[in-house]
């Protein structure tokens, strides 16, 4: 039975959000299988939930959750309305998604679960994008394991209750597009590179330099601070860049993640690109869960460079990016300087990225919204974050890249062992 969307609205009591989910509405109504949605049908579900290796524990919620949805036409039309949004329709966009709201009223406690089973729907859809590329099932399951990263964020926000994080929704359309694989300890996918840098390699030396893009605005400290409206107010400066036939002249960033107030001139005929904004990049996403040792991050790496020229020929990639809390260049200082993040930190170049005061919050404690001074101390990360944040201390991203073509020399501390490059010795004090 068809149903109108202000109807559904009024009887699931949630009147004010008729402008999320406007959109596609008619479709979906129109839409919505006699049987209704795969992902509510037990069989199914349980299925889904086996392959994608969820914690044993919420098997029986989902099952009862998908049992109260299916018994309310309401609650079984925004079902099916909230995942064709989520996977069907590119064009509704990520901060729509992440105030859908709660449902508390309906499902109490663990209303989050309603958005859990709509997760559970790209299962199917990832398996045939996979499939289409020949890749092999295990794979297939490694990838869809993540889907419990955002049960246990939930889970630490909410103590004693489950569900999904609707925030993070969003993400798993890189699943059902195929576009995302999980190779041991990390997830990546092709994707441009978004950091505000250009990479020069030395043809003699074979030291690598970043050079900041033009324009780019440094705090006093060489970060990006994207909470003031203008670095250059507070001590800061700006980047410049010049490129011509003979050389490019431009602000070091140093492979510690800083952006440095002086110019270098790098000549063409010695120094070459290799690394622009836009080029093809191994997009890295690290999973929750800790174990992040030197060996599984160099196993992940060698894994993801074999693995995508076999399954993506179409797609070439220049290297590694990421952009990260867990690359905040300041880490060893604030947790310790022999934690496996800042081991690995130690292997990159890393690079400075828009940043607020809170990178990593959300991941470490479950939501942003926690007071340094009664939240919980239960890991020696969360004590030393609180105890940074209580000192007025702030908590910054960065951003790194790894070329491919160095991957020999994963161990050696490649970058940093070539820093700082000759070159720097004549570099120009810039003015802000």
């Amino acid at each position: 039975m068809r149903i109108k969307l202000d109807e559904m609205l009024a009887e699931l009591g949630i009147e004010n959000t008729g402008e999320l989910f406007a959109p596609h509405w008619e479709e979906s109504a129109a839409s919505l299988p006699e049987e209704g949605p795969e992902f509510l049908d037990p069989a199914r579900m349980a299925e889904f939930h086996d392959f994608a290796r969820l914690p044993p524990e919420l098997a029986p919620l989902l099952q009862e959750t998908a049992a109260r949805v299916r018994q309310t036409p309401a609650l079984t039309h925004l079902a099916w309305h909230c995942y064709r949004l989520l996977f069907e329709e590119d064009d509704y966009d990520k901060p729509s998604m992440g105030k859908w709201p709660e449902l508390t009223a309906l499902l109490g406690d663990h209303w989050g679960m309603f958005y859990m089973l709509i997760a559970l729907g790209a299962v199917p859809l990832t398996r045939a994008a996979h499939s289409r590329r020949g890749i092999p099932e295990a794979i297939t399951r490694d990838t869809l394991s993540n889907l419990d990263e955002p049960v246990w964020m939930w889970r630490s926000a909410h103590p004693g209750t489950w569900g999904f994080r609707v925030s993070v929704l969003y993400w798993f359309r890189h699943y059902t597009a195929g576009r995302i694989c999980r190779l041991g300890r990390m997830e990546y996918m092709i994707q441009p590179f978004r950091g505000q840098i250009r990479a020069f390699r030395n043809r003699r030396t074979d030291e690598v330099l970043a050079l900041a893009e033009d324009g780019v605005e440094f705090n006093s400290a060489g970060y990006i601070d994207a909470e003031t409206e203008a670095a250059t107010s507070c001590g800061g400066w700006t980047a410049r860049l010049v490129m011509d036939e003979e050389a490019v002249t431009g602000c070091p960033v140093s492979p510690t993640g800083i952006g440095l107030r002086c110019q270098v001139r790098l000549p063409l005929k010695t120094w070459r690109l290799v690394l622009k904004p836009g080029d093809p990049m191994l997009d890295t996403h690290i999973p929750g869960g800790g174990g992040m040792t030197p060996e599984r991050c160099a196993d992940t790496m060698r894994q993801a460079l074999e693995f995508f020229p076999r399954y993506f020929p179409d797609r070439p990639f220049v290297g590694f990016a990421c952009g990260s809390w867990i690359l905040n260049p300041q880490l060893a200082e604030i947790y310790t300087p022999d934690s496996n993040m800042v081991k690995w930190q130690r292997e990159l170049y890393l690079y400075p990225i828009p940043s607020g005061s809170r990178s990593g919050v959300t991941f470490v404690f479950g939501t942003d919204d926690i007071d340094p001074k009664t939240a919980p101390r239960d890991t020696s990360l969360r004590r030393a974050l609180l105890e940074h944040l209580d000192a007025g201390g702030r908590l910054i991203g960065s951003g790194m890249f790894f070329l491919k073509e160095d991957f020999d020399h994963y161990g050696t501390q490649h970058y940093l062992s070539h820093w700082p490059p000759s070159v720097l010795a004549d570099a120009m004090e810039l003015d802000g």
